[in-house]
């Protein structure tokens, strides 16, 4: 998600936003699926509206058919890529087309070699047969289900130069396809009978939709840019397609682009709002916001891909931040509502009376032992929604998304809290470290000890070259500081926004400093190392002079993502890695808890993300640590929450309004702290020798 920190709140604005409190509607509840609702990670609730079919993981791209006999829906991400071909059943129902062939790992080997992924280009050349963009490797695929043949289309060819296959547009009539290279910034028109780019239009940026008029003679290119963009390009002669003018949107993240009812209609990610172009003057005509009641100058909706219905005059928009469907009247320019879809929904159509939508994290915790990148992904189809229906739908989508104010107000925080740390790790999972803690002073925790392969009772996988290692202490410096303070059992993690938050703090004057960020996850580097640096940085600039801290200091300890073994380097097992993490992270916390600013300081510790690790609850839960004077001692939080929720703690303790609608309602982690402070610093622990020198 863009910065946020680039609109400016006005003090209207901030009195506003104060005088309400937010939070997440889950509470202390996990994240769990039941039947056609789930609560998410982090503390959302969804329940999508209509009827629901799974996808292949992140569909990205969604085609209908002209006939609307048949859809696609195209995956995208690290795992298995699929194209997903679904027809119409009985009862209108969408049923998988072809069972036997859902994944193309089973066509890539009579197709091009090197697949990889699929980008979010998807379009229809009559029943049987979809034009597929594949992202990096430069290719769209042509696949023929009915047949089982699939055949390429190679952007990189004779050009000299890697593209990047992006969106499509698809002139049938004319034979003629057109491709987003994003690489390049260019658009390639090509003949499919022939499968060869026969011309090429340059762009000032990256393109990242395209849109073709219904005439077929113009096709528009939303453009990312410092200030966004649509090109006009003029195809009316395929061999020399030539860009007739450029307009501004004023966005800098444009996500969708169509041609409808004789304007251009283009999506703002950023700026949560829809622009509306007139076509023949070549001009913006209105702006239409997408705003939340009570939450006007807050952005995170995230407005996506779009669809138009000819019979109703409507326009949908998918809005993958409060995972609903837009629903907007262009001609009054208003938002009349929205539906409530899956997890994350990017993507749109319009099939005759409904409405269908692709969410690309599905319908949430459906994975929980594996990383979150194998979610499945989901299609909702529901009826256009009358007047009466929208409202009820739209009330479904404040409540679940946590925007309804909440009538207590919040838990205060500490007062004597000036300092904050964020110290962010990589990769793992709450029960890969703290799975095996049973309970704390205040009740039992959800932990699954058999998964705690970096716990107290760990393991280090001498793969064969050297002796395993069993029941050994890999992380007893993250123990012992849950033990000595607070840690949460019901944390998320999802996209952190470490840099928009840091950005948005020094917006609002307050000082900033991060460490650890260069060389970034480069794991031939020793955390301890790392920590060596912070260290000797924060004393050299800060305790020597006399300089009073930065309010915010964000700290980078990147090795628990692991990495081959290099007996030596000191790491003989790829679990050396983590104790080196962690060894470096209570050498920190020895020494920040040496500070004048201990009394004064809290310190969060999470990871970034958890693509490494698995969990018993959900793929995405992961570690959290809330330590110094004013946190509990020996506490489980149960609260569900995430990132957001640490950036609002953050926030508030800081003095600072909220930066998006999603960490204004998120749950905080006030329920961390204590009334009183207790300023016993720490003391870290030696890590098991053994696990860097097994002959030990």
């Amino acid at each position: 998600m863009p910065a946020v920190w680039r609109y400016a709140l006005g003090a209207a604005a901030l009195s506003a936003l104060a005088a309400q409190w937010w939070g997440a509607p889950a509470g202390l509840r996990p994240a769990f699926r039941h039947g056609n609702s789930s609560i998410l990670p982090g503390g959302a609730v969804i329940a999508p509206a209509g009827d629901q079919y799974f996808t292949g993981p992140n569909p990205f791209g969604l085609a209908l058919s002209a006939s609307h006999k048949a859809l696609a829906t195209a995956s995208a991400g690290s795992g298995e890529s699929v194209v997903v071909a679904m027809a119409r059943g009985a009862g209108a129902r969408w049923e998988i087309a072809e069972p036997g062939m859902r994944s193309l790992d089973r066509l890539a080997e009579i197709g091009p070699s090197g697949w990889r992924s699929v980008a979010r280009g998807l379009v229809f050349s009559g029943e049987h047969t979809v034009f597929a963009s594949e992202g990096a490797s430069g290719r769209i695929s042509e696949i023929d289900w009915s047949s089982g043949r699939l055949r390429s289309i190679d952007l990189s060819a004779g050009s000299g130069t890697r593209a990047y296959a992006g969106d499509l547009a698809f002139d049938e009539a004319g034979g003629l396809l057109y491709a987003a290279d994003q690489a390049n910034s260019r658009i390639a028109v090509i003949e499919t009978h022939s499968r060869q780019a026969i011309s090429w239009a340059t762009l000032s940026g990256a393109p990242f939709a395209l849109g073709l008029s219904p005439d077929r003679r113009t096709l528009y290119a939303a453009v990312d840019g410092e200030t966004g963009s649509v090109a006009f390009v003029d195809v009316s002669d395929p061999s020399a397609p030539k860009v007739t003018a450029t307009v501004s949107t004023g966005s800098q993240n444009p996500s969708g682009v169509i041609a409808a009812a004789g304007q251009v209609f283009v999506a703002n990610a950023d700026t949560d709002s829809i622009t509306a172009i007139d076509p023949e003057a070549k001009r913006v005509q209105a702006e239409i916001p997408i705003r939340i009641p009570g939450m006007e100058d807050l952005r995170g909706v995230q407005p996506a891909g779009m669809a138009y219905d000819d019979a109703s005059g409507l326009l949908f928009v998918a809005e993958a931040g409060i995972n609903a469907a837009g629903v907007i009247d262009p001609r009054k320019r208003e938002v009349l509502g929205h539906v409530p879809t899956g997890w994350f929904p990017t993507r749109v159509a319009v099939d005759r009376d409904r409405v269908l939508a692709a969410a690309v994290k599905g319908q949430g915790p459906d994975a929980p032992y594996g990383s979150g990148e194998w979610l499945q992904g989901m299609l909702s189809s529901f009826p256009i929604p009358k007047p009466d229906e929208l409202a009820k739908e739209t009330a479904f989508v404040m409540e679940a998304n946590g925007f309804s104010p909440l009538p207590a107000a919040p838990k205060p925080l500490p007062a004597a809290v000036r300092y904050a740390v964020i110290i962010a790790k990589d990769a793992r999972t709450y029960d890969d470290v703290l799975g095996d803690i049973p309970s704390a002073s205040n009740g039992p925790a959800m932990g699954m000890a058999a998964l705690a392969h970096f716990g107290m009772h760990g393991y280090a996988d001498g793969q064969r070259q050297r002796l395993s290692l069993k029941d050994v202490a890999i992380t007893p410096n993250q123990h012992a500081m849950a033990a000595q303070w607070t840690f949460g059992d019901n944390f998320y993690a999802d996209t952190p926004e470490w840099q928009d938050a840091l950005e948005y703090l020094a917006r609002r004057g307050l000082s900033v400093e991060a460490f650890g960020l260069k060389p970034g996850a480069d794991t031939t580097i020793r955390d301890v190392d790392r920590a060596a640096q912070t260290i000797r940085e924060i004393q050299d600039g800060y305790v020597t002079p006399g300089v009073d801290l930065p309010r915010v200091l964000f700290i980078h300890l990147p090795n628990d993502r692991l990495a081959a073994a290099r007996p030596e380097a000191g790491y003989p097992y790829e679990e050396s890695y983590a104790a080196d993490n962690d060894l470096a992270l209570g050498r920190i916390l020895e020494y920040l808890s040496g500070t004048k600013w201990w009394n004064q300081m809290a310190v969060f510790v999470t990871e970034n993300d958890t693509r490494g690790g698995v969990d018993h609850l959900d793929a995405r839960r992961t570690l959290l640590l809330c330590a110094g004077p004013w946190c509990k001692r020996d506490y489980v939080t149960h609260v569900n929450t995430g990132f957001p929720g640490l950036l609002k703690t953050v926030f508030r303790l800081m003095g600072a309004p909220p930066m998006t609608l999603q960490d204004a309602a998120a749950t905080d982690l006030s329920d961390c702290f204590a009334a009183k402070a207790d300023p016993a610093p720490f003391h870290p622990l030696p890590v098991d020798k053994r696990i860097f020198d097994p002959g030990r």
